[in-house]
């Protein structure tokens, strides 16, 4: 009992000899004064949870100013860490919101070339884009030959590609985003 007492003391006395000094050089790094005095608590904490006075085998000084370095170090690292991954999120959810905006633009424009298409072909085309019939399935139905379909299909793919070529760029990063 009594050597607890006294290794209270003596941690209390290695305390109150570097806690400001270990303070000053953590806020220098850090900038911070409540992180600093954090990084400064955080490393006593452990000291006091070893053997410190056995575990220790350099100076006691040089211990506590490498402890301090190293996990204001480690605090410097993981707010980086976290800025960029909030600067990601928010470019991230801009990405979205422009291909959300691009999105609903494309389907308009589509359907605007749609309507200017011929009656047989815009049907058929939707058959196969939008009902996902195969052209033998659209020939059956519709009771036209399948070259007929495929001349349709044609004719409704370059039409489109002539009136959309503009959204090439949003079709492209659509496809790829829903991979």
């Amino acid at each position: 009992m009594l050597q607890n007492k006294e290794k209270e003391k003596s941690f209390e006395t290695v305390f109150r000899k570097y806690f400001k000094e270990l303070h000053r050089y953590a806020y220098r790094m850090l900038e911070d004064t409540d992180i600093a005095e954090e990084v400064v608590q955080q490393v006593f904490l452990r000291l006091w949870e070893r053997d410190w006075e056995q575990t220790i085998q350099t100076s006691l000084k040089a211990y506590l100013y490498r402890a301090v370095h190293n996990h204001s170090v480690n605090i410097i690292k993981r707010n980086k860490l976290q800025q960029q991954y909030e600067a990601d999120q928010a470019t991230h959810a801009d990405t979205q919101q422009e291909m959300h905006v691009s999105d609903v633009e494309l389907k308009k424009q589509l359907h605007i070339a749609l309507a200017r298409l011929p009656e047989k072909s815009r049907t058929v085309f939707e058959m196969s884009r939008f009902q996902e019939l195969r052209y033998q399935e659209i020939s059956d139905m519709l009771n036209i030959p399948l070259k007929t379909v495929e001349g349709h299909m044609t004719k409704a793919l370059k039409h489109l590609r002539l009136h959309l070529v503009d959204y090439l760029n949003v079709l492209v990063l659509l496809c790829i985003d829903r991979l």
